[in-house]
């Protein structure tokens, strides 16, 4: 029998077509039925468009959108022997604003879909509110319009570094909202400090907390998850950052990676069309994202739950719960690095006398994002972007599962709908 789900509450929609025997998902695929057209759109254009257009390619990470764009043509610079010369100043800011729009999406993820989520599932209605992650996502976007001017859909990156001029007050301004969605995580989310929760290195160090991540990790146990949901247990970091080591892993081991291998194809959807490509490493799928970033960092608390529960859905949503707050932490230390006496950008060549391919890669909230540009005299011939959920949620055939095809298996349709979700889908993303 085939069932079909219309996916919402992502960003956009998705169509997952199950086949079930003994009431048990056997095989599913994805479908993204819509048509965007935004690699389309950039044929034929000046490369500094792309700085205008592709950070709303999506409206949750367009500043990844637009670091991956900007550094793809800093590439095709230094391609064309004009290699682009970027200040720490310039480089700190453009980290930092990245790692606040990872946050948000977190915060909107934990409390507008995981929490959610899981009430369904459990059937337990807990006496909490969605408008938590919406408090934390803006307090996150205060500090990154300080920097971007705004959020979403800014522009404010631009080869050679960034249009902002930081000032000592803005920088005053900057620290004391990131202490104010710090101590709203602590106390709401966490139930303790960011250091003690990033020091935690077994699960049972949960059983003390009286807060709303204490909540998630009991549902998830309660709920089975930590049994469910397994993928290919093989992850892939592609963006380097000051966060982020890049690799392959596979289990706990530790490979070198290189973004030259990954490549895209047609996705198998039998059931309905869909506009979304496949992505795969050396023609391998590969999760992506937090968990993925966690194993590479080799952070105690997540290698201890992937030593007992390997890549289960409990174990992929307390890891994006984890990063959370690590990148919390992380972006203190860049705020407290920036020097507003550096300059903000740089001098480049004339875009107009460029002709060279480039490519940016960036972690994004849901793992590696690529762009790729061919330019000519400046304008662009070719442009091509893949994105984290054509990773995770691509739609292979019933020989060579994707991640979240793997991790549905075997599940009630319920709990697959769950699964799926644990990969923090983002459909306009994928059918860009």
């Amino acid at each position: 029998m085939i069932t079909k789900k219309i996916i919402e509450h992502i960003e956009g929609e998705a169509t997952l077509h199950f086949e079930l025997k003994e009431q048990k998902v056997d095989f599913a695929t994805v479908s993204f039925p819509h048509f965007r057209a935004m690699e389309n759109m950039l044929e034929g254009k000046n490369a500094l468009d792309a700085l205008v257009i592709t950070p709303r390619v999506c409206g949750i990470c367009g500043h990844a959108h637009l670091m991956a764009s900007v550094q793809a043509i800093e590439d095709a610079y230094k391609n064309s022997g004009n290699p682009v010369v970027i200040s720490k100043k310039a480089k700190n800011i453009r980290e930092l604003t990245l790692i606040l729009e990872m946050i948000q999406n977190h915060l909107k993820w934990i409390y507008l879909v995981v929490l959610p989520s899981l009430e369904k599932l459990t059937h337990n209605k807990l006496v909490q509110t969605p408008l938590k992650g919406a408090y934390g996502a803006r307090l996150a976007t205060k500090v990154l319009a300080i920097f971007a001017g705004q959020w979403p859909h800014s522009s404010y990156m631009i080869p050679g570094g960034v249009t902002s001029d930081t000032t000592f007050v803005e920088l005053a301004k900057a620290k004391n909202y990131l202490q104010k969605l710090i101590k709203f995580f602590e106390k709401e989310t966490l139930g303790t400090t960011l250091q003690r929760f990033l020091a935690f290195e077994s699960c049972k160090d949960f059983n003390e907390l009286q807060s709303d991540v204490a909540t998630v990790e009991k549902m998830l146990m309660d709920s089975q998850m930590h049994t469910k949901g397994f993928a290919n247990d093989r992850f892939l970091i592609l963006g380097k950052h000051t966060f982020s080591n890049t690799a392959k892993v596979k289990s706990t081991i530790l490979f070198g990676v290189d973004s030259k291998y990954v490549d895209i194809e047609s996705a198998y959807s039998p059931n309905e069309k869909t506009y979304a490509k496949n992505a795969l490493y050396k023609g391998d799928f590969y999760e992506t994202g937090p968990l993925a970033r966690s194993m590479a960092r080799g952070f105690k608390l997540i290698k201890n739950m992937h030593r007992r529960f390997k890549d289960s859905a409990y174990t992929r949503v307390m890891a994006r719960i984890y990063e959370t707050a690590y990148l919390m932490q992380h972006a203190q230390k860049l705020l407290s690095d920036i020097d507003v006496s550096q300059d903000s950008c740089s001098g480049t060549k004339n875009i107009n006398n460029i002709t060279a391919v480039g490519e940016g890669v960036v972690e994004a909230p849901r793992g590696p994002l690529i762009h790729r540009v061919s330019l000519v005299d400046g304008i662009i011939k070719k442009y091509t972007i893949i994105t984290p959920t054509q990773f995770n949620i691509s739609s292979g055939t019933k020989n060579k599962l994707s991640p979240a095809q793997k991790a549905m298996q075997g599940s009630l349709e319920m709990e697959a709908e769950f699964i799926f979700r644990t990969f923090d889908v983002c459909s306009v993303c994928t059918t860009h």
